[in-house]
């Protein structure tokens, strides 16, 4: 390799570094993230076996906790989605972008690999004829792949969380339901009868 084609290579180099350490941590996030949504969704399993006859008693109860759990469910698999990422090197159509910040994952998950080679040899400074692109595509290729493989990983975790709140909340209401539920009955009865 000659010195600018070496010099490119190296700072690819740092940059692949930098996105692998940010997909680790990702990573890290959402098994965290996992864990305490399985631990979570045993407890609401076990709190079940103790209000059994509650929920049991009533069709509509029984529809709203059998909803819940498969929501719960839906919402383990897509986190656990997050640990499978599309793993084709095959790169989608993407918009061209001139205000691009070469180290971020977020915006280099934007580009195609030649765009992106492209944009690292312009900020480099470095005269495009005077660089090997071949390795250098391969590389590049590399990054914009673990790029958005990252981006999907924060974005994951990021839905997961929102997700995890909402049916949280959705949980807190049914057995507040469940617990008020005479009260409640009685209140709806006494309105609707004036």
């Amino acid at each position: 390799m000659n010195n600018n084609t070496d010099k490119i290579y190296k700072t690819m180099q740092d940059i692949f570094k930098n996105v692998w350490e940010q997909q680790k941590y990702s990573e890290a996030k959402n098994g965290i993230l996992l864990t305490l949504n399985i631990a979570v969704f045993a407890i609401v399993i076990r709190a079940y076996f103790h209000i059994e006859k509650s929920i049991n008693n009533n069709d509509f109860t029984k529809f709203i906790f059998i909803l819940l759990v498969i929501s719960f469910i839906w919402h383990i698999y897509l986190i656990l989605k997050s640990f499978f990422p599309k793993d084709s090197n095959k790169e989608d159509i993407k918009q061209y972008s001139d205000n691009v910040n070469i180290f971020f994952f977020g915006d280099i998950q934007k580009l195609q690999s030649n765009r992106y080679l492209d944009v690292v040899i312009k900020k480099l400074k470095i005269n495009e004829n005077d660089v090997n692109k071949d390795i250098l595509l391969d590389l590049s290729n590399q990054i914009v792949k673990l790029s958005e493989i990252t981006q999907t990983k924060y974005k994951s975790f990021k839905d997961a969380f929102l997700r995890m709140y909402i049916i949280g909340f959705l949980y807190a209401v049914f057995f507040f339901y469940l617990y008020y539920k005479n009260e409640i009955e009685n209140l709806l009865k006494s309105l609707l009868n004036g």
